[in-house]
């Protein structure tokens, strides 16, 4: 097993029974199974939003995090990395696992730091970013991130949030998506975009 350096972020959870915890956290609203075009939310949720998957590790990321930490009383902004795998990969090569948990008062501040850790190749803006989800504690709101496969996140709120003016980044529409992930592809065959457009718009109204 590898070691945690003695600098790392103190939001990275080593304890085993935090992180029992908070991924089941994780698991009461995003199905860590699934990945898109299918619907990865456990219940369905009042709005969806597509953002691309360059915008959650800009540090306007983390006051659009705080602000919905404060519309829904979160005591906790969490992120868990679903691919690598949090235990597999994380805890057996660094011994922390995969997920960091943030007070809301502070994640603005450290939410670049943590994510980067000084730009190891290993941290979660980097190969730790391929496939994640956020949530917030009251489990109110969740986000799905694919980086690997179509270079998108998923924002999904319990209420009628304005997304875009919080957030500050430009959400996608369905004609908008459809020429976003035909770019992703265009020298490949272009029903593998076409497919995750149709499936994606049938399970999200965006």
């Amino acid at each position: 097993m590898g070691q945690k350096r003695n600098d790392e972020p103190i939001e990275l959870i080593v304890d085993e029974e935090a992180f029992s915890v908070l991924s089941g956290e994780c698991g009461k609203i995003i199905n860590t199974r699934k990945r898109l075009p299918d619907f990865v939310f456990q219940r369905p949720l009042a709005k969806y939003f597509a953002i691309e998957h360059a915008n959650i590790f800009k540090k306007e990321f983390g006051s659009f995090l705080f602000k919905l930490s404060n519309i829904f009383e979160d005591e906790s902004v969490n992120y868990m990395t679903l691919d690598p795998h949090p235990v597999d990969y994380y805890y057996q090569h660094f011994s922390f696992f995969g997920l960091a948990s943030f007070k809301p008062s502070r994640v603005m501040e450290r939410y670049v730091p943590v994510m980067s850790r000084e730009g190891n190749v290993d941290s979660f803006r980097s190969r730790g970013g391929d496939v994640g989800a956020f949530w917030g504690s009251s489990l109110k709101w969740g986000i799905f991130c694919d980086r690997i496969s179509w270079e998108i996140a998923v924002i999904a709120v319990s209420e009628n949030v304005n997304v875009p003016t919080i957030s500050g980044v430009r959400c996608m529409d369905a004609s908008w998506l459809s020429d976003y992930i035909k770019a992703q592809y265009f020298s490949k065959d272009a029903s593998i975009a076409l497919d995750f457009t149709q499936r994606f718009l049938a399970n999200y109204s965006i």
